[in-house]
């Protein structure tokens, strides 16, 4: 192997093709190493036995001979070695890029466990260096690739690099690399004691085996304060996998310099790895076609390009890699005007009222229903039961995306069944088979039914629901309790009567743009009151053509409600609607209506459904909806695939794993929690209620209610949690996740408590008296 300064026309041509349109004109390279032959023994580094001297400059013009980047800045920090007088290496490394190095370039010292510790620290204290660079060579053993972190890295290095906020760059060793548990224990146990240090872990974590990064970064996920640098990796399932688990926020380019100005490249054997590079051919061998190999460097560029491709990133998610995430990896090392300025969410917020109606679509989304004050309002990745905001912030998420999450976020198994019908094609003039598979699948789940319909939200399945029952009936009359989305046929409820909806969505709810003729055709009952329903039945005479219900949300149904009302309704010529929207498969498999035992003539079905992803169903007996096939129903997007593809796939994974009882049984946990919390701290007068998966919290003080809530989610933004007075329970909330709610929430009371007592809410809180939210009667 030899460090080449001379590039042939294919290293060119395939030089051009890995960067064209894709590199960004300044870089930074997070992981190079310069070079002097003065600091090791005779043929240390046998690559480079005529060169004497590779500094800032070299490696600049090295790189830019196939990346024309305008400017290079970088990480420097010496070559580890055995023989390195790494005492006269780091002092002229950190000279180097002080007198060679751009503006923003910085160092790390290269610092061996049996170093003077009192001599590092000094170094580190000075600002001459912003880190440390270990490696396995230092450990005392003699078989140093399997060697444990701490036998290279050990406590007091991390202990110095949380106080000066300093970067610890990591070549972890061991065959399993990422996917070693003693590896995945280290880093999680010192990442987690000292999070001011800053955890770079070179070559994706080594995953030189890509396997190595596909089973073992999800040990890293939410370790906030690690890293990945791309640094000699040719393989671009190796930067798939980092993308997709730890996204391109945590990803940072790099060369490994000098290495990568050799030829070669490193494949996967296996669990294992294997280095390819020219002198490994015989020379009398002859193969039918070439075998040339080109740079270390230009092999990962290509890899890393393929990688983004395939991934979908932006320009600003690539500009991120190459330039933006080392500067805020760096941030506490350089100027603060140097480090990229992200928008905060309570900024984007303000822009977007600008600009969209409402701020956003959902008006249980907007910041307002949270704390318009703190609240991060957008999020730049999710996975599991965990929020990334715009600035990188981890939070544990119990809003449960509003409901409409019951797995978790990007569920591994459904992000797979909607790639696989993306990559497919998910719209075309032909239609996709799969929504026979699920009709099939949702008819045999609902013995009593015979036929579906699609939509692709909640809203729209319910008024898809009510023109089936005015269809097959003829009539126009809806009887209804609870919430069901925005449409007319609902907020009908308030024209000529503002205060109907109270209690069922919002009070005081204006029917603004219903037209008046609806006037009359929608009237509401109260759950568990059989009296109010034959009021309404009453109230609409012959003209009833459905009753209209969630099965439950925050009582369960007395003295066989739910019968009666179904009875009630089928005497008086009515279709009996039941809205799972926010219940099925949250309260029962495939419903509450299977909890609750009951058969309705059709059943409407989305959020959870779908688990993310833009989906509704309507399920009927089969009389029902043949008697409205008359009327049109119909839309270019109900058929599209991708909603079918991921309700196939999540109630195949809610059937196989009992997730319908396992949330059940957690959110009865938290419950059970959040009840004797309340009992601790009696001056926030707390309220819990609702049912076990869905468990709601709120507080009884009247008027200043709205000021502890407020209080109450910005002060667990703070801890890491985001809350609202629902907690919508997912799969992807385990027991431990649930405690940590649980310390969290009963420390915020006992603040909250001593603010209420002391008369101190509307200072605290910095918002107006007032109601606000949701309270609704099913």
């Amino acid at each position: 192997m030899k460090y080449l300064e001379t590039l042939t026309s294919r290293d060119q041509q395939l030089a051009a093709a890995a960067v064209a349109d894709f590199l960004p004109q300044e870089i930074y390279d997070i992981h190079t190493h310069p070079y002097h032959a003065d600091h090791f023994a005779p043929n240390a580094w046998p690559f480079l036995s005529d060169k004497k001297v590779l500094g800032c400059v070299e490696h600049r013009a090295a790189l830019q001979r196939y990346m024309p980047a305008k400017k290079i800045h970088g990480l420097y920090f010496g070559m580890p070695h055995k023989t390195a007088d790494r005492g006269a290496m780091n002092t002229w490394v950190a000279g180097e890029v002080r007198a060679q190095g751009t503006p923003l370039s910085r160092a790390l010292m290269v610092v061996s466990p049996s170093d003077n510790q009192s001599a590092v620290a000094t170094a580190l204290r000075s600002g001459q260096f912003c880190g440390i660079k270990v490696y396995h060579c230092y450990s005392q053993r003699p078989d140093t690739m399997n060697a444990t972190v701490e036998e290279f890295a050990p406590e007091w290095m991390w202990e110095l690099l949380h106080e000066t906020r300093g970067v610890l760059l990591l070549h972890i060793v061991r065959d399993g690399a990422m996917e070693d548990t003693s590896n995945q224990a280290s880093l999680r146990r010192l990442c987690r004691a000292y999070p001011q240090a800053k955890l770079i872990l070179a070559h994706v974590a080594r995953s030189f085996s890509y396997r190595n990064a596909r089973k073992g970064l999800h040990a890293i996920a939410d370790i906030d304060n690690a890293v990945i640098d791309t640094s000699a990796i040719c393989e671009s399932e190796a930067f798939r996998a980092a993308l997709k688990i730890l996204g391109p926020r945590r990803v940072l380019w790099g060369s490994d310099f000098a290495i990568s100005e050799l030829r070669g490249r490193c494949v996967t054997t296996g669990g294992l790895f294997f280095w390819l590079h020219p002198e490994l051919i015989r020379a009398d061998y002859k193969a039918p076609s070439s075998t040339d190999l080109t740079l270390v460097g230009i092999e990962s560029l290509q890899s890393l390009r393929e990688a983004c491709e395939d991934t979908g990133l932006t320009q600003g998610d690539i500009n991120d890699i190459f330039m933006g995430n080392a500067l805020r990896t760096l941030a506490p090392h350089l100027p603060a005007e140097a480090v990229p300025a992200a928008d905060t969410g309570l900024e984007l917020w303000q822009r977007a009222r600008t600009v969209i109606s409402g701020g956003t679509g959902l008006l249980s989304k907007r910041a307002e229903m949270f704390d318009a004050k703190s609240w991060p309002a957008y999020f730049s990745r999710c996975s599991g039961s965990e929020v990334w905001d715009l600035q990188d912030r981890r939070y544990i998420d119990f809003a449960g995306g509003v409901g409409a999450i019951l797995l978790g976020y990007a569920d591994p198994d459904v992000t797979a069944a909607v790639r696989r019908r993306l990559t497919l094609g998910s719209y075309c003039t032909l239609v996709n088979p799969q929504e026979v598979e699920l009709a099939e699948t949702l008819v045999a789940l609902h013995p009593w039914a015979g036929k579906v319909r699609y939509a692709r939200g909640g809203g729209d399945a319910m008024t898809m629901s009510v023109r089936i029952a005015r269809a097959a009936t003829g009539r126009s009359g809806v009887a209804f309790c609870g919430y069901h989305g925005w449409h007319d046929w609902y907020l009908a409820a308030n024209l000529g009567e503002t205060d109907a909806l109270n209690g069922h969505l919002l009070p005081g709810l204006e029917p603004k743009g219903v037209p008046r003729e609806l006037k009359g055709t929608s009237v509401p009952f109260r759950y568990n009151d059989l009296a109010s329903l034959e009021a309404a039945i009453a109230k609409l005479g012959d003209n009833l053509a459905a009753v209209v219900m969630e099965p439950m949300r925050s009582q369960l149904p007395k003295d066989d409600f739910l019968a009666k009302v179904a009875a009630r309704c089928r005497a008086a010529g009515g279709i009996f609607v039941v809205d799972e929207v926010t219940s099925g498969l949250r309260y029962g498999f495939p419903g509450a209506l299977s909890r609750l035992g009951i058969e309705p003539d059709l059943a409407v079905y989305a959020k959870a459904m779908s688990n993310g992803f833009p989906f509704g169903a309507v399920v009927g007996r089969d009389a029902i909806m043949q008697a409205a096939d008359g009327s049109f129903i119909s839309s270019s997007y109900w058929t599209d695939g991708v909603g079918p593809a991921a309700a196939l796939a999540v109630l195949k994974k809610v059937k196989s794993l009992g997730v319908s009882e396992l949330v059940w049984q957690r959110g009865g946990v938290l419950q059970t929690g959040l009840k004797t919390m309340a009992a601790r701290h009696p001056a926030c007068k707390l309220i819990v209620g609702g049912m076990p998966a869905t468990p709601t919290m709120s507080f009884d003080l009247g008027a200043d209610a709205p000021l502890a809530q407020t209080l109450y989610v910005r002060k667990m933004r703070e801890r890491g949690f985001l809350v609202s007075s629902y907690y919508y329970v997912m799969l992807a909330h385990d027991e431990a996740k649930i405690q940590l709610l649980l310390t969290a929430a009963d420390e915020t009371m006992g603040e909250i408590a001593a603010i209420v007592l002391a008369g101190r809410l509307a200072e605290e809180s910095g918002v107006a008296r007032g109601l606000r939210g949701f309270t609704r009667l099913a």
